[in-house]
């Protein structure tokens, strides 16, 4: 089975070597001419291979800052940067950023990017097996942005704009996507706009301990916006955060929805897996029209600088609505530790073993908490 792989020395040294070089790093400053306040600047190397990519290296960045004129009190807006190549010449770049100002009144958040990538694929479908497994090789840029406004403490109304231009440069020969048996098997332009509410009690927006974030959503795909295809999807991603017993452990609990009808393409398809939705589970392994996915995480913090984290989740996708809860459900459940690379702003570096229920697993290294 063709699968991402990172081998666990190189992810322990890289590990080590990060937390070595964030730590150096880590600044509050405020630049009196400009007006920002600069609360914390990381550099992190990125080492990994995958049988895909073969070896891949290159350099994240992530800043956390305030506005001019914005206090404590205000959440900081964050933006990260990032950059690696592959040794069979594939190319990521992505900016993923959110920026609060009017005293939180008004946020904006999305991502630029721009990918050059192999993917995996195992069709559609709640139990695809190894065997249907075949790489894809695209191309695309991105563009994602949410608008929000506060419209009540805590309650916030707002748009959505996706967009991506899909670019399917190689498939396998004899698979699901070289015979077209997938909708949007040749690529094409994904272009959406949608409502969005938000619902945003956290205590904190990096290591939140009490309080809920409640994101639903009504996206349109359509062809008047320039699209290649038409759909529609719902959605809702609830998270609630509990303190148990002191301010050392945290009760993290998360649960996602989905719901989508029209001429949906494979790779706008809900799935489970990846580093945020049920780690262990290969990214898009399971993908249908319809999701449902319950997860756990119980996070401890030892010291000021270092934490662990249990964690274990179940969902499952399906074709209909009314097959929700007919389909096999998944497993997935692993454990992590944690380093504080800013303890004024609570920003963990993640390093995350899960596997799931067929005995694969799977190793996550990132910055900020998976929910």
């Amino acid at each position: 089975m063709r699968r991402q792989q990172t081998p666990w020395l190189l992810v322990c040294w890289l590990f080590w070597v990060g937390v070595s070089a964030l730590r150096a790093q880590e600044q509050d400053t405020v630049d009196h001419q400009q007006g920002f306040r600069k609360t914390s600047l990381f550099p992190l190397p990125i080492v990994y291979y995958t049988p895909e990519t073969g070896w891949a290296g290159g350099l994240a960045m992530f800043a956390a800052f305030r506005m001019p004129g914005q206090t404590d009190r205000v959440r900081p807006s964050q933006l990260q940067f990032g950059f690696a190549y592959t040794q069979r010449k594939q190319l990521l770049l992505y900016l993923p950023f959110q920026f609060f100002w009017k005293e939180e009144r008004n946020q904006i958040a999305g991502e630029l990017g721009y990918y050059r990538y192999a993917y995996l694929f195992y069709g559609i479908g709640n139990d695809n097996p190894t065997s249907d497994e075949e790489v894809y090789e695209v191309d695309f840029p991105r563009v994602r942005l949410n608008l929000l406004r506060q419209i009540a403490p805590h309650h916030y109304l707002g748009v959505r704009y996706w967009w991506d231009d899909y670019r399917i440069r190689e498939v396998e020969e004899g698979g699901i996507l070289a015979a077209g048996m997938a909708p949007g098997s040749s690529g094409g332009v994904i272009s959406g706009a949608g409502l969005l509410y938000n619902f945003d009690s956290r205590d904190d927006i990096f290591y939140p301990q009490s309080g809920f974030l409640v994101e639903t959503e009504a996206f349109f795909n359509q062809k008047w916006l320039g699209s290649d295809f038409k759909f529609h999807r719902f959605s809702l991603d609830a998270a609630g955060y509990f303190r148990l017993v002191s301010l050392r452990n945290t009760l993290a609990l998360n649960v996602w929805l989905v719901t989508s009808d029209g001429g949906i393409p494979f790779q706008q398809l809900a799935f489970i897996g990846g580093p945020r939705k049920m780690r262990g589970h290969f990214e898009g392994r399971q993908r249908d029209r319809n999701l449902w996915m319950l997860q756990a995480e119980f996070r401890h913090q030892f010291t000021k600088r270092f934490g662990a984290a249990l964690f274990s989740g179940i969902g499952a996708v399906s074709p209909r609505i009314n097959q929700f809860f007919d389909q096999k459900t998944h497993l997935s459940y692993g454990a992590g530790i944690r380093f504080r690379i800013s303890k004024k702003e609570k920003v963990n570096l993640r390093l995350d073993f899960a596997g799931n229920e067929q005995g694969e697993f799977a190793t996550y290294l990132t910055v900020k908490e998976a929910f």
